[in-house]
């Protein structure tokens, strides 16, 4: 996995934060997908940032990211969403630096867009 550029690690590690103090403020023991859902606008923004890099088109990265993006055909796109949350979740917390942190957070920034997007194509 190759790391995010130095000169946007800093901006997505700020907007990271951003999206676990947006989905942190809830009272429940579990995370709600509205919840998920209403930090969509920080994720497109962490995609426009780190897809300008070329981050995303790195043969390594680009092989990670369709290796990740966990098939969801015949599958609740709810659970899908979720199940992209706690599989990112559990990548992250096999970070030994920070950097490596913010790298693989941004990989499962288009998996977890595309899973919103489903979600919205229903609900429209």
């Amino acid at each position: 996995m190759k790391y995010l550029d130095f000169s946007i690690n800093g901006r997505i590690q700020n907007l990271m934060v951003d999206v676990f103090d947006a989905i942190s403020g809830s009272k429940e023991p579990q995370l709600k997908i509205n919840e998920l859902l209403e930090t969509r606008s920080i994720f497109e923004l962490m995609f426009e940032i780190v897809n300008a890099t070329g981050f995303y088109n790195q043969d390594e990265n680009f092989n990670l990211i369709k290796a990740l993006n966990i098939d969801t055909d015949n599958v609740d796109f709810e659970d899908a969403l979720y199940a992209t949350w706690v599989t990112m979740g559990n990548n992250l917390n096999t970070s030994k630096t920070q950097e490596e942190f913010n790298a693989k957070f941004a990989l499962f920034v288009p998996i977890i867009l595309k899973k919103m997007d489903a979600i919205n194509r229903i609900a429209v």
